[in-house]
């Protein structure tokens, strides 16, 4: 979980190092998180499912051993292209080790020491949120940005030898034969709407590729939705969705998915390129976001328990659209409080949403319904995460092209077109011109990301009022105490026995 946590935070820092090292578009950019976010999401009901067939401490140790390797593969990419391949095999590896690992904690402890082994879980993840960019900003710096990759392989070495002598190995009895259509046709539909949204900005929205990719996008979602409803032992049970509740719950999770990693993807390039702060000193600033998280995970169970679900996952929305709106106050001179102050609330809410949210959809849900339950969760965080970087991404590549074209009228078309596709191939252009106007178009230069930046900003908090507004609407008032009494941690659904199906569920 800690490797896992750190891993979200710590690439984000190493963005703009690995734009300048590797020549890298912001389109790239974007699936250098977003393969490994498209391929996790895409295979963890597999995962699962190897899990439950061929025993959980195989595959989450062959799983662990396997991110340690394609970890390798990453820190020695020598090209953007190499590396998002490496990152897509890191999501595959990752998909075989979450969904085992909480399968595990729940083999390994009675119901009666679960939610003491769950509390540790996620302060753990909490921790890694919060060391991850303060980590990164240490390395990069100092060791490059193929360090924040190589980091996870101590941890894996340490890891498998220690988990063949102290995991338990268990299985699920009774499993029901793969789903390898719903596999392929979900994983289709994800990767390509992502590859829609992130590569429309750069060739075109009309472009017959992107229509293309996109149509196919939403024709296998449509023939997912079609195919899963069909089968007696679906891959994940769709019609799940219409009991408001539940499609409440996973909407909330979903857009603070988004708002996380749309966050995470701008703000250290925006620190980097804007206000000129060093990789490090961006880790810091980012780090409010884990201690936000830590400060306020034990405080969530009494909060639901005295105001419910409902106003507490409502009121935690609006906070967090808030934090975000800080963010709109930026400019290159102003004080890197409000950057502090916005992501120390931001981290802050995340348990108050997140867990109430997921508390929500399980106790809407059978005992025997907690595997669907779980892949809800999971599926709308994972998936979350992926459009997230994608969408949020994809407006502010829109918007700093549109405004950075008019600023090199007098270069050549190419390097124009370059230029609007990364911000660190726009300094390079500019620093080819005289001393003098060369400091006059970085500065341009800097204020078509600011004002990019800040149309990111704006959609993800129009994005987090949107569900606030959802989450008001859709909870049902009379369940919200049932199906929050005492508010789950994330991934601990309500009414789970020590044998039924956890393994969907994770942080």
């Amino acid at each position: 979980m800690f490797i896992s946590a750190v891993d979200s935070t710590i690439v984000n820092v190493a963005l703009p190092g690995i734009s300048r090292d590797l020549n890298a578009r912001l389109g790239q950019l974007q699936w250098v998180i977003d393969g490994f976010l498209v391929c996790l999401g895409g295979m963890l009901l597999v995962g699962s499912g190897l899990a439950d067939r061929f025993g959980r401490r195989r595959v989450f140790l062959s799983g662990f051993a396997a991110f340690g390797v394609t970890s390798v593969l990453a820190a020695a990419s020598q090209t953007t292209d190499e590396l998002i391949a490496a990152r897509v095999l890191m999501g595959a590896a990752a998909a075989c080790v979450l969904p085992p690992a909480l399968s595990l904690v729940a083999v390994m402890f009675s119901p009666a020491e679960r939610p003491r082994a769950l509390a540790v879980w996620t302060t753990v993840a909490g921790l890694g949120f919060a060391l991850g960019p303060v980590l990164g900003g240490v390395l990069v710096p100092n060791v490059g940005w193929r360090a924040v990759f190589l980091v996870n392989v101590p941890v894996a070495i340490v890891a498998v030898p220690l988990g063949m002598y102290a995991l338990p190995e268990s299985r699920r009895p009774g499993s029901p034969p793969f789903d390898l259509v719903g596999v392929g046709l979900s994983i289709i539909a994800l990767a390509s709407i992502v590859y829609a949204l992130i590569d429309g900005v750069h060739a075109g929205w009309t472009d017959p590729v992107v229509l293309t990719v996109g149509l196919v996008g939403l024709v296998a979602g449509f023939a997912f939705v079609r195919v899963e409803l069909g089968r007696r032992t679906p891959l994940f049970d769709v019609s799940l969705l219409g009991r408001p509740a539940v499609a409440a719950g996973a909407v909330v999770i979903l857009a603070v998915y988004i708002a996380f990693l749309g966050l995470l993807f701008l703000l250290p390039q925006y620190l980097h390129y804007v206000r000129g702060q060093s990789t490090l000193f961006s880790g810091l600033i980012l780090a409010p976001l884990g201690v936000g998280t830590l400060i306020t995970a034990p405080l969530t169970r009494p909060v639901v328990a005295r105001v419910g679900a409902r106003v507490t996952i409502t009121g935690a929305l609006a906070v967090m659209s808030g934090s975000v709106a800080l963010l709109l106050l930026l400019h290159r001179n102003s004080s890197v409080v409000l950057v502090l102050i916005s992501m120390g609330l931001f981290g802050a809410m995340i348990p108050l949403t997140v867990t109430p949210a997921t508390g929500v959809i399980m106790g809407d849900l059978a005992e025997g319904e907690a595997g669907d339950g779980g892949a809800i969760n999971q599926l709308a965080r994972q998936v979350g995460g992926a459009l997230g970087v994608a969408i949020i991404g994809s407006v502010f590549a829109e918007v700093y092209a549109h405004h950075i074209v008019s600023q090199l009228l007098g270069f050549p078309p190419s390097a124009r077109q370059s230029a609007e596709q990364s911000i660190a191939a726009s300094q390079k252009l500019v620093a080819t011109a005289g001393s003098t106007v060369s400091a006059r178009l970085l500065v341009r230069v800097a204020h078509a990301f600011d004002v990019a930046a800040r149309f990111g900003f704006a959609v993800t908090t129009a994005l987090l009022l949107a569900a606030a507004l959802v989450a008001a609407l859709a909870l049902d008032r009379g369940r919200r105490r049932e199906g929050e009494r005492g508010a789950h941690p994330p991934g601990q659904p309500a009414g789970r026995s020590a044998h039924s199906r956890p393994a969907s569920v994770s942080q």
